[in-house]
């Protein structure tokens, strides 16, 4: 594969595309090697019997200052991240919420069929003493600190 490439960059993701433009705006001879048949690595979507099929976890923090620098957030139409899932049960599909990022939508979990009201006490039980791990962790001096 003759090249008199300056620089080699191995795939073809968005951080190898990233650094070809920056090589590009330096002005040098960039050769970019992709191991698949197309780029973007995980950013990419399939279409297949018109599902949309994602590669990845597409989430973009747009608190990253490399990203405002490279990226015209207008062209790309974001759009806000809910958190929690849509749970196929077969016949439809049922929100998983997180009722204390969500404590607005506290009755809909506790109503919802994802999970039986044990299950949910547990889980709240189960994330109220991690949370009080986590602050008891906290107030210790750094040489006292344990992994929880």
């Amino acid at each position: 594969m003759g090249s008199d490439a300056e620089v080699l960059i191995v795939g073809a993701g968005i951080a190898g595309l990233r650094c070809a433009l920056g090589c590009q705006q330096k002005g040098l001879d960039t050769l970019i090697v992709e191991a698949t048949d197309r780029i973007g690595g995980r950013i990419r979507t399939d279409v297949v019997d018109g599902f949309l099929l994602d590669h990845g976890f597409q989430v973009l923090l747009t608190a990253y200052d490399e990203c405002e620098a490279v990226l015209d957030y207008d062209d790309l139409d974001l759009a806000t991240f809910e958190p929690g899932a849509l749970i196929w049960t077969g016949s439809k599909f049922e929100k998983l919420i997180d009722p204390w990022r969500r404590p607005a939508q506290i009755i809909q979990a506790g109503l919802s069929p994802i999970g039986s009201f044990m299950d949910k006490l547990r889980v709240g039980r189960l994330r109220g003493r991690r949370a009080r791990q986590l602050i008891q962790s906290t107030a210790l001096p750094n040489n006292q600190r344990q992994s929880i």
